[in-house]
């Protein structure tokens, strides 16, 4: 059979589909249309579909002990470095970023935990991930790929994130996904190539 022929009788397809259906309309149109063309040859089969982006899980492992005289309660987020480590420690946070630092190579090994209080299932990891400073200061830029989920139990876990130029800046945002609850705990960023800090105002997200 021709493919002229075969048209009209799925389009007919189409239509007993949607009057027999308690689904929504529009999903099972989007659904008969897929199909459809990709019976027509049009496209091939799985083409289109989204691909289901993977959440990177941090390692069970490691430990973050603070430097004696480091503060931890001086704010909702503080940091210290120490030769090539950057510690952090947070409370009570939802999202917030350290100030920048220098990369020593085109990786950092991050270590951390955190609790929190929700007892939501969907609430059980805090995200951590990379920016990167423009050379003029100006904006910053995510660095792909740097998205590490470390889960909320109070134990250590660590991953070694790549993709970073040496000598460039970055910083370390942490976020946490509920609107109602905070998570508390601290990291220990390993590979840094400058004990310098650099705090930059009113820079812009790209």
């Amino acid at each position: 059979m021709k493919r002229t022929r075969i048209i009209p009788a799925l389009a007919l397809c189409m239509v007993l589909a949607l009057t027999l259906t308690a689904c929504s309309p529009k999903e099972v149109l989007k659904d008969v249309i897929l199909k459809t063309v990709t019976a027509l040859g049009f496209i091939e089969e799985g083409s289109g579909e989204e691909e289901e982006s993977t959440e990177v899980l941090a390692t069970a492992g490691g430990d973050v002990t603070f430097p004696e005289g480091m503060d931890t309660s001086a704010a909702r987020l503080v940091t210290q470095v120490e030769g090539d480590t950057m510690y952090v420690s947070f409370s009570g946070i939802a999202n917030r970023d350290t100030e920048y630092f220098v990369a020593g190579s085109d990786s950092v090994t991050v270590t951390g935990y955190a609790t929190t209080e929700s007892t939501n299932e969907n609430f059980q990891t805090f995200k951590v991930a990379l920016w990167e400073l423009s050379d003029d200061k100006t904006t910053t830029s995510y660095v792909i790929g740097s998205t590490v989920y470390y889960t909320t139990d109070g134990s250590c876990y660590n991953y070694t994130i790549s993709g970073l130029t040496p000598g460039k800046q970055y910083k370390i945002n942490i976020s946490y996904d509920s609107s109602v609850f905070y998570v508390t705990g601290g990291l220990k960023v390993q590979g840094l190539g400058s004990e310098e800090l650099t705090s930059v105002d009113n820079s812009a997200d790209a």
